[in-house]
């Protein structure tokens, strides 16, 4: 059993398992997680709808937050994306890396690549710790 297995298992009824998101990798510096894209993440243009990869890479950098805040609820204050190359239906991997960790505040990249290794979206983000009531 991993630290992820109750949140994700608690998940699957959650956007995660709408959109179809699965752990990939978990380690120290690192978060990966996957998706197949089909016909359902598709746009009108017939390709991944940006807003699929930017919620890839947000579940990613909030896992590998969560991670460095001992399992402590993070949310997303700030998120820069950049779309550079259009995804198509098949296998999408979304990989998380820290930049800084602070106190409460964790500041991540991430990006969304396909199957064949070609990046179609990077993204830099500020999470911050919630308070516990």
């Amino acid at each position: 059993m991993t630290q992820w297995d109750e949140v994700l298992k608690a998940s699957e009824q959650m956007y995660w398992g709408l959109l179809g998101c699965r752990l990939i990798k978990s380690e120290l510096d690192h978060i990966t997680i996957g998706l197949t894209a089909t016909s359902r993440h598709l746009n009108h243009m017939h390709i991944v709808h940006g807003g699929v990869l930017m919620s890839m890479m947000d579940q990613a950098m909030g896992m590998m937050s969560m991670a460095l805040q001992d399992g402590q609820p993070c949310v997303t204050t700030n998120m820069n994306t950049h779309f550079v190359q259009a995804m198509t239906e098949g296998e999408l991997l979304a990989e998380a890396r820290v930049i800084h960790h602070a106190g409460r505040t964790v500041t991540l990249q991430a990006e969304v690549k396909d199957g064949n290794g070609v990046t179609g979206a990077i993204s830099t983000a500020t999470f911050i710790a919630t308070r516990q009531k």
